[in-house]
């Protein structure tokens, strides 16, 4: 066991996450997307997709020397549903449910959950994820779903803007994303149910620069029936959580996203503007 706490020197402040050998802790994910696209000839249509799910994560063995764990994840969606305009032209696509998922990776004192690669899977960045042009239209996965909060490597003062990355891991799915930029506040304090927590909130933003005829495709691979893509444009991160002062675990996070872009579809020769969100709720259910 890697016991870890927030440690109050001069005012500043080292929170660290606590790795327990054998323990499970369980997280709700609720994400709701939101597109707008202008399509010609047929003006603006628009698509909402909802997914449910919970993502056990299991920590296994653990290396104090390193300050992290080796972890395995359970992913179970319970709802994945796509509404408007553009689920009707999808057909049967859409709301198909995925089988849960097993997976395995590492997680470390700072709170960063990173899934070994599967090398059997496709390459990330086609099909409509890359149309609409967001992070959040990747596989169904823990890597992509599981939005923890990052602690900051050194001791810092409640109010300080601190500047932080996601692992390579955690874009990789997300090809195209690009100068991503994100920086974080220690705000506050809170207590609730007798539980005493730290306050975050974060902002960010990032570019997008994608063309799916240049990402590597496997042979057995499935065509999309749009053909390859090119996409830029830009989006903006907001959010704020909840880590809990004992252990450093994430309780609670909200995390929204705004994107603006242009989608050009090589094969047809059409560009289409497109804007939306995307709002990712993760909360400790046991």
């Amino acid at each position: 066991m890697l016991a870890t706490a927030a440690l109050a020197v001069q005012g500043q402040l080292t929170i660290r996450r606590e790795l327990k050998e054998g323990t499970t802790e369980t997280y709700k994910v609720e994400r709701e997307i939101k597109q707008i696209v202008e399509v010609p000839s047929m003006g603006e249509q628009d698509m909402i997709l909802t997914t449910v799910a919970t993502v056990a994560v299991k920590t296994n063995k653990v290396n104090a020397e390193k300050g992290s764990a080796d972890v395995e994840t359970l992913t179970k969606v319970e709802k994945h549903a796509m509404d408007g305009s553009i689920a009707s032209m999808m057909g049967s696509q859409a709301g198909e449910l995925p089988k849960p998922k097993t997976e395995k990776g590492t997680l470390d004192v700072r709170n960063r959950l990173v899934i070994a690669k599967d090398p059997k899977a496709a390459p990330a960045g086609g099909g409509m994820g890359a149309m609409m042009g967001m992070s959040g239209m990747g596989p169904i996965d823990a890597q992509q779903l599981l939005t923890l909060i990052e602690l900051p490597e050194k001791p810092v003062k409640i109010g300080d803007e601190i500047p932080f990355s996601l692992p390579a891991a955690a874009t990789a799915s997300s090809a195209g994303l690009k100068d991503l930029k994100l920086a974080m506040k220690v705000v506050g304090e809170k207590e609730v149910d007798g539980q005493k927590l730290w306050v975050v909130t974060y902002t960010g933003s990032f570019k997008l620069d994608l063309d799916t005829s240049k990402l590597p495709k496997k042979p057995d691979q499935p065509e999309n029936p749009m053909g390859d893509i090119t996409l830029t444009g830009n989006a903006t991160i907001g959010g704020e959580g909840l880590v809990d002062q004992a252990s450093g675990k994430t309780v609670a996070n909200q995390m929204n996203i705004k994107n603006d872009i242009k989608v050009f579809l090589q094969q047809m020769g059409m560009e289409m503007p497109a804007r939306g969100t995307i709002s990712v709720k993760v909360s400790l259910v046991k």
